[in-house]
């Protein structure tokens, strides 16, 4: 009966989840809208380059973004419809850390060129990394665990 709870808990905390990812999905979007509003209105009034570099590269992350928030709610969205940590689940969490460490590069290297290139006043941060490293390891944990109830099926 406990685990039935269980189940019942992450189905709906999935399903509020994936909600909120939705809002953030349609964030991002509004924030990609706009700052395409914003490199059409520097093209056509002559804008610099600075302001050019780092509007571009808003939108690079942004995509990124996008790709990340869409794997966490593939994630949930099992999660939501009772498919509990299977293969496929398992890998769309794997997939989102994996983009998000891929994201933590790109915005690392946007950085380093902005201040070398730039003088732009824009500081790496490790906590994208932390985050996109701890994401992959619970995917991988999750995997083990699946593995692990393999085999333990196989030898009863």
């Amino acid at each position: 009966m406990k685990n039935f709870q269980n189940k019942k808990k992450i189905i709906k905390v999935s399903r509020q989840m994936c909600g909120l990812l939705r809002i953030t999905l349609g964030v991002w979007i509004i924030g990609m809208a706009l700052f395409l509003f914003v490199i059409i209105a520097a093209l056509t009034h002559g804008g610099n380059v600075r302001a050019f570099y780092l509007t571009g590269t808003g939108i690079v992350e942004m995509l990124l973004a996008i790709v990340i928030t869409l794997n966490f709610l593939r994630f949930f969205s099992r999660l939501a419809k009772g498919e509990l940590f299977d293969a496929v689940t398992v890998r769309h969490l794997n997939h989102a850390g994996i983009w998000w460490f891929l994201y933590w590069l790109v915005d690392s290297a946007i950085c380093l060129v902005g201040k070398t290139q730039l003088g732009t006043t824009m500081n790496f941060s490790f906590g994208q990394l932390f985050a996109a490293l701890t994401v992959i390891f619970v995917a991988w944990l999750l995997k083990e665990a699946q593995d692990l109830k393999e085999e333990q099926a196989l030898t009863v």
